[in-house]
């Protein structure tokens, strides 16, 4: 590799790493995938359907995308899941990848033969660093208490998953503003901006080094050297990289900045009146 591209890597590769910091301030929410285990005393149907109600809890309760039931089972191997995959990270790799989760909720459900009452256990896991965690026990004593379970359940299933922030409940239907964020710079903007003033620096630091090093050998009586035209070469095109970086940093400072705010919204909470109607959930923003 010649000695200008050996130049541009180094600024290449910030750049690169500084758009992938930038994308990562706006992230999607963490997948998670509930995927059935072992079952004892359980069909398949009614373990698709607990876990179907399991993924919709975590999903309303936290800032997550959780996936169970039927969605998943279609995509795990028709013969099903060894018993040990939980303990065996080939088959929780294969698994991750399938459903592609980056967190997976290994779910053993038994039917206590209690009048249908079900007790599940959970692993948790992380792929990607290895990490894995038992969770508590939930005992369902009555089937249709499934879902309320899993939501009074959701964070100590997922205790590192921030909490869905829910609207007030009750009122008399008058509604609620949410306060407006006006835009700002955050963190990531602040590295963003200077970076791009870092590429200026470099940009003109170097482009002014160029141009004193061409006058120097741009004389008839002692002309530039080879080695001389390589040396301008390069300490240009290390200018034309600054240059590069710094708009670089400012178009994602820009961006940045004009996502970071956020408008004010009237939020109408639901009230039970005394006639036994419910009112409407009712949003909307305000320019």
């Amino acid at each position: 590799m010649d000695q200008p591209v050996k130049a541009l890597l180094p600024a290449l590769a910030l750049i690169l790493a500084m758009f992938i910091t930038a994308g990562a301030a706006h992230a999607e929410r963490v997948k998670v995938a509930i995927v059935p285990g072992i079952a004892v005393n359980l069909d398949a149907a009614r373990v698709d359907a607990l876990s179907q109600d399991l993924a919709d809890a975590l999903s309303t309760e936290l800032e997550v995308d959780a996936v169970g039931g039927l969605e998943v089972r279609r995509q795990l191997p028709p013969e099903g899941l060894p018993p040990d995959c939980v303990a065996t990270p080939a088959c929780v790799a294969d698994v991750a990848k399938r459903l592609d989760a980056a967190q997976l909720l290994f779910v053993v459900m038994v039917d206590s033969g209690g009048g249908g009452s079900v007790q599940i256990d959970s692993t948790w896991i992380e792929p990607a660093t290895g990490k894995s965690a038992s969770r508590p026990a939930i005992d369902i004593a009555v089937i249709t208490d499934a879902r309320s379970r899993f939501a009074a359940a959701a964070r100590s299933l997922l205790p590192d998953a921030p909490v869905r922030p829910k609207p007030p409940t009750g009122g008399n239907g008058g509604g609620t503003m949410t306060t407006a964020v006006p835009r700002h710079f955050t963190k990531t903007s602040m590295v963003t901006a200077g970076v791009a003033v870092v590429g200026l620096g470099m940009g003109i630091g170097f482009g002014i080094r160029a141009k004193n090093l061409f006058n120097d050998c741009d004389k008839p009586s002692a002309p530039c050297s080879s080695s001389q035209e390589d040396k301008i070469r390069n300490t240009a095109l290390i200018a034309d990289v600054g240059f590069l970086v710094a708009a670089a940093g400012a178009v994602a400072t820009a961006v940045l900045f004009a996502t970071s705010g956020e408008e004010s919204r009237m939020v109408v909470s639901p009230s039970v009146e005394s006639s036994g109607g419910v009112s409407l959930i009712l949003s909307g923003t305000f320019r």
